[in-house]
């Protein structure tokens, strides 16, 4: 009987000691455009390489496509005014650069398009984009105008 009475009282002392924690998670501090603001930058590498030697008709004219490149994607996202109604910003900026193509296999204007080419159709070196997008929030809602990311 006293094994139990002994579990109980442990048990009455642990919930008693997580319940200033629990307190905690629930209250939350409302985050400004400023506290509530993200910055993430993501790096992808990208190789294609497509044989089309066995009596298929490629692009290039050559019997194969290849193209290596390297792209990098920052986003900035702030967070919401404070109110009953927030603003906030969001705004990206994208860059792709060839470490590996050549006019003889990049396919060019083709089905295969991962670098852009200029008139010569040769690839391009570098290249890149910018946008943003304005963001309202009301309640639980945000709406969003401009360059957006789906989730």
């Amino acid at each position: 009987m006293s094994t139990n009475r002994t579990f109980s009282l442990s048990m009455i002392a642990a919930l008693a000691g997580l319940t200033p924690l629990s307190g905690m998670a629930v209250e939350e501090k409302p985050e400004g455009f400023i506290e509530g603001s993200t910055l993430n930058v993501l790096a992808r590498n990208f190789y294609f390489n497509r044989d089309d030697r066995k009596g298929q008709s490629s692009p290039t004219g050559n019997g194969y496509s290849e193209a290596w490149a390297q792209g990098f994607i920052g986003k900035f996202e702030s967070g919401f005014t404070q109110g009953p109604v927030g603003f906030g910003l969001d705004a990206f900026a994208m860059y792709g650069l060839k470490l590996d193509s050549g006019t003889g296999r990049s396919g060019g204007k083709g089905s295969f398009g991962v670098l852009p080419v200029d008139s010569d159709n040769h690839p391009e070196d570098g290249y890149s984009k910018l946008g943003g997008a304005v963001k309202v929030r009301l309640l639980d809602t945000v709406i969003k105008a401009g360059d957006v990311f789906p989730l």
